[in-house]
């Protein structure tokens, strides 16, 4: 949203149409970690970099997570589902972690032509009362920021108006400008990005008298007092999940500050859980990120296969590991230090999220250049990436000439035909539109109707994967099957009052064939099974 000012009390306002959202997408990545500011504790859906910045801030200096969503939008991200954690330490709340200030609306530094008083938020006078002044968000990213108060008795509409010109570090200068004084709560709380306002109760005083002053300055009031957070723990982690796992738009997830936070034993339980439940969910993947010397470890206990180690079974297929971290531009370094090491996992997903929307779900993400790093944290000889490969870690290499580049697309499940990143994908997709075709059937009477019904929605969706090049064959008979009749849909089935459709498909390489279950329910759900 573009505001405008042409003349005091001139504005013109340009607001973008809205890209709302849709189950049907898979390039959308969903990042969990920590950020300049910005609501804690939800999935807030930008769209861009720019947007980003409104909603979160810029770059910090503690924190990947902003590198790593600056790589994804580089890479052709086009929408990401954030979620900002901020560890809280004992004995402490969010109040605590963000900086307030008051604003005493009896001190003004400068008045003209006082005459009497003119306004109190709840008494109509500036005789008594006080606004408190508060961050918009945790963080001691508001420690430090500066309002500076004006008062007119008659602006050019005629009416009383206020401004008030708030600097934060960092941020660009925020000019809330004709504020009508009865509304100024509400008011800042829908303009600003960086303040709220909290009226205070004032004791009763005399009533105003005369016409007041024209014209008020205050001094700058300084917000402080924000304590500092905490690393966010394990919980804070598994509920950011949580909050993806509500947004069915997501596809892909990303935890850049993990290891970071929590340490590669920890951080590695958190990666197992992400990984269980985006198999649970049958269309999501996980962009794991690996310690950066994680080769050291290998070499002292002689193990390459860690993630695996937890017994995670078919979910390994929902996860994908890509290494080594990545060497990016740092403007927070100085001279000094003009590089940072970050994750690889925002800009990966930023080019998953480009090929697919190019491409489409099924095309392998490999063999590409990513945008914005320039070089990585380590280069592996080839007999160590070779162990990287066999332990389907997808190598990122600085190749001369040609950039950083991902090399390989596999996922953590080393069994066909689950091993591959592309194949995981489009059956995401598929199921991502299954349900959407599915899910309005799911009470109608359960028969032979409903089940050709059934049949030719997920056809339609199979046909169209078929001509993009997603299956294999010469032949759509020769790319998938679907049956949902008599012989998988018995009577003891319908008596129970369930609907089960079974659909096998070959995606393009190999040429194996995967099945899928869709099963309705009289109840009104909908289940998506492999098998």
């Amino acid at each position: 949203m573009t505001r405008v000012q042409y003349a005091p009390g001139l504005y013109y306002e340009a607001v973008p149409p809205a890209v709302e959202p849709s189950p049907l997408r898979s390039d959308v990545a969903g990042f969990i970690g920590r950020t300049r500011r910005g609501p804690v504790g939800q999935a807030v859906r930008v769209t861009g970099w720019r947007e980003y910045l409104v909603a979160f801030g810029g770059l910090v200096e503690d924190a990947d997570t902003p590198y790593a969503l600056q790589g994804y939008f580089a890479n052709g991200g086009d929408v990401a589902h954030v979620v900002r954690l901020l560890g809280v330490p004992p004995s402490k709340t969010l109040d605590d972690l963000t900086a307030t200030a008051i604003w005493d609306l009896t001190q003004p530094d400068r008045a003209v032509a006082a005459v009497g008083s003119a306004w109190d938020p709840r008494q109509g006078s500036f005789t008594s009362g006080a606004i408190r002044i508060r961050a918009s968000s945790p963080g001691t990213w508001g420690n430090g920021l500066r309002v500076k108060p004006l008062y007119r008795q008659k602006s050019t509409s005629g009416r009383p108006e206020i401004d008030l010109i708030v600097h934060a570090a960092d941020e660009p200068i925020e000019q809330l400008i004709g504020l009508d004084p009865g509304q100024i709560v509400d008011q800042v709380a829908e303009r600003s990005l960086l303040i709220w306002l909290e009226l205070l109760p004032a004791p009763l005083g005399p009533p105003a008298q005369g016409d007041g002053p024209r014209l008020l300055h205050w001094a700058d009031v300084v917000l402080g007092g924000a304590l500092e957070s905490s690393a966010p723990l394990s919980e804070d982690y598994l509920a950011g999940l949580d909050l993806l796992g509500d947004e069915n738009e997501v596809a892909l997830v990303a935890m850049p500050d993990l290891i970071g936070d929590l340490g590669a034993a920890a951080a590695l339980d958190v990666q197992q859980q992400a990984a269980a439940r985006a198999d649970a969910l049958h269309d999501r993947l996980v962009l794991v990120d690996l310690p950066r010397d994680y080769l050291d470890s290998v070499a002292a206990t002689g193990r390459i296969d860690e993630f695996r180690s937890a017994d995670l079974g078919d979910a390994a297929r929902a996860a994908a590991a890509y290494h080594p971290w990545l060497a990016v531009q740092d403007p927070l370094g100085g001279t000094a230090n003009p590089l940072r090491q970050i994750p690889p996992c925002g800009h990966v997903a930023g080019l998953i999220s480009r090929y697919d929307r190019q491409r489409g779900a099924q095309y392998t993400p490999a063999n590409a250049t990513l945008e914005g790093a320039i070089d990585v944290a380590t280069s592996y000889a080839l007999d160590e990436r070779a162990s990287l490969n066999d332990a389907g870690v997808n190598v990122v290499r600085c190749m001369p000439g040609r950039g950083v580049q991902v090399w390989g697309g596999r996922t953590l499940n080393r069994d066909d035909p689950w091993r591959f990143v592309a194949h995981r994908r489009l059956i995401h997709r598929l199921v991502r539109a299954i349900r959407q075709v599915a899910e309005p059937l799911v009470f109608d009477n359960n028969g032979p109707a409903l089940w050709l019904a059934l049949a030719r929605a997920v056809t339609t969706i199979l046909v169209e994967a078929y001509r993009a090049g997603g299956l294999k064959g010469d032949r759509p008979d020769q790319a998938f099957r679907v049956r949902c009749d008599a012989t998988n849909n018995p009577p003891e089935e319908t008596y129970l009052g369930r609907v089960l459709c079974e659909i096998d498909v070959a995606p393009a390489v190999p040429m194996e064939f995967i099945t899928l279950r869709v099963a309705l329910s009289d109840s009104g759900t909908l289940d998506v099974f492999e098998k």
